[in-house]
């Protein structure tokens, strides 16, 4: 109060910046002034000037008040550069899943930074081994062994797979479709940074034939999109099927042997976890 009384010039001024009353601030002044058994002001109602020991306090002040905004400001940047940066690499699909749990995380950690890369299972896993991320969300099966999986037993198991195409397709009133019913169907499909762009390739190649792929993409509303117009199919976790507004779509399941994806929570092997990344971790799997 009595540095911004000394800039201010008048105590009706001092006293609307320090948004307080007149008399308020004179009261706090003349207990300063008590304190220090000394005069600091020769005043009026409306105007001052300072005494020698105001001037003195005043100068020496200055200094005291500038160095403490700089110990502030110092403080503050060390705070900043001290947050822990922790990179999540999922899904969309376990990102909508577990959404409760992230928002959860962010919401108790506000000194974490919490990068997410969103991506196909396979490519997450690649990433985990090469560093670049800390932590998977992710599908079995493991395909590094740098790296290491834990089943998640979560109320989140996983997900299935369903062979998504227009109502009008020659194959959509089937109960269940197997690879060997798609040898003449066109495929819309994830790449293979994902396990069942993978998949379509593998399966198909190994019951003998090529997949006959017209469009490629790693965005799943995309690939729903695409189908009506190319006549396509997809393969598809079947959880997307209660977050598409394509009412013209029919979500058939795929019968084989990997039409099943459990998930995991992945990390590289030899990591000692943060604090931080511990609970991240614990949230997880309390879904």
């Amino acid at each position: 109060m009595f540095y911004c009384s000394c800039r201010q010039l008048k105590f009706s001024y001092a006293a609307k910046s320090l948004f307080i009353t007149q008399p308020t601030l004179s009261q706090s002044i003349k207990k300063l002034e008590a304190e220090l058994n000394t005069s600091l002001f020769i005043h009026n109602d409306k105007q001052f000037h300072l005494t020698k020991t105001g001037e003195i306090l005043y100068n020496k002040g200055k200094k005291i008040v500038k160095d403490f905004d700089e110990l502030i400001e110092e403080l503050h940047q060390t705070q900043d550069k001290q947050k822990e940066t922790i990179r999540v690499g999922l899904t969309a699909l376990f990102a909508i899943q577990f959404m409760k749990e992230i928002s959860t995380f962010i919401a108790t950690h506000p000194n974490v930074d919490i990068h997410f890369t969103q991506g196909g299972s396979r490519k997450i896993q690649q990433m985990l081994a090469e560093g670049k991320i800390d932590v998977g969300l992710n599908s079995f099966p493991q395909i590094h062994d740098d790296i290491i999986m834990e089943p998640l037993n979560t109320t989140t198991h996983g997900y299935n797979v369903s062979v998504v195409m227009d109502q009008s397709h020659p194959l959509a009133s089937r109960n269940t479709i197997s690879f060997s019913d798609l040898k003449d169907a066109s495929f819309s499909t994830l790449t293979e940074d994902f396990m069942l762009g993978k998949l379509v390739t593998e399966r198909t190649r190994s019951l003998g034939f090529e997949p006959n792929i017209v469009f490629i993409n790693n965005d799943w509303e995309v690939l729903t999109h695409s189908l009506t117009n190319l006549n396509s199919v997809s393969l598809l976790p079947t959880e997307y099927e209660h977050f598409s507004k394509l009412k013209s779509l029919v979500w058939i399941p795929l019968a084989d042997k990997n039409n099943h994806y459990p998930i995991g929570i992945s990390l590289k092997k030899n990591t000692i976890c943060s604090e931080s990344v511990t609970d991240f971790i614990k949230l997880i799997k309390s879904n």
